[in-house]
């Protein structure tokens, strides 16, 4: 059985976060962060991470490797005020993948109109604590990857955070059932993306879980 540890993840960590996001596709097909090329994935972690609000907790094996992460922002319009700060950053990225996928110009636009909505996003949450990305290697020990989230809650709740919010796509069956039946959510509101898939915005209170 390979040692996992868990720990708080760094600056410097930014390009293996982003490889291991990257490396869900094989999974998971649909998602406008993977259509955008693993160059934007590393510049986006890179700017998020030097993000005082974010709370990426990752998982490292014995080799050194990041086989898994959970992030959180603990303040959801603070971090959209960061990422305008470095759209043409971004943009430069993802251009590539514009190159390769026109039509990707489009999703951006919608994006960047909804980080501005002053009537909430289409996408996901724009106020409060908002989690956002639980990845995990295919070929890791996946229960890991439920501790590990269990110890980024953790950590939010010594934090003074009791509430979190946070969006899960229906197609995603065996991610969205979890949220439901273990990790004991509260579906919120329903939303229909642009590309049909349809988003399910939830509430997760939070308490110190000590492994009981």
């Amino acid at each position: 059985m390979c040692d996992i540890k868990f720990r708080i993840a760094k600056p410097s960590d930014a390009k293996q976060i982003a490889n291991c996001h990257w490396r869900v596709r094989d999974r998971y097909t649909k998602g406008f962060f993977l259509s955008m090329g693993k160059s934007f994935l590393v510049t986006y972690y890179k700017i998020v991470l030097d993000d005082p609000w974010e709370v990426i907790v990752c998982a490292e094996s014995e080799s050194g490797q990041i086989v898994g992460f959970a992030s959180t922002t603990m303040n959801s319009k603070k971090q959209m005020e960061n990422l305008k700060k470095h759209k043409l950053k971004l943009f430069v990225s993802a251009i590539f993948a514009i190159i390769k996928k026109p039509t990707l110009i489009k999703e951006i636009l919608l994006r960047f109109k909804s980080l501005n909505s002053k009537n909430g996003s289409v996408f996901f949450s724009n106020s409060g604590v908002r989690g956002e990305y639980w990845c995990w290697l295919k070929d890791e020990e996946s229960l890991k990857s439920v501790e590990m989230s269990k110890v980024k809650n953790n950590i939010l709740y010594d934090l003074g955070i009791r509430e979190l919010n946070f969006e899960v796509d229906k197609f995603n069956t065996a991610v969205y059932k979890y949220h439901l039946k273990v990790n004991k959510a509260e579906p919120i509101e329903e939303k229909v993306l642009p590309d049909g898939r349809v988003r399910v915005l939830m509430k997760k209170v939070l308490y110190k879980d000590y492994g009981n």
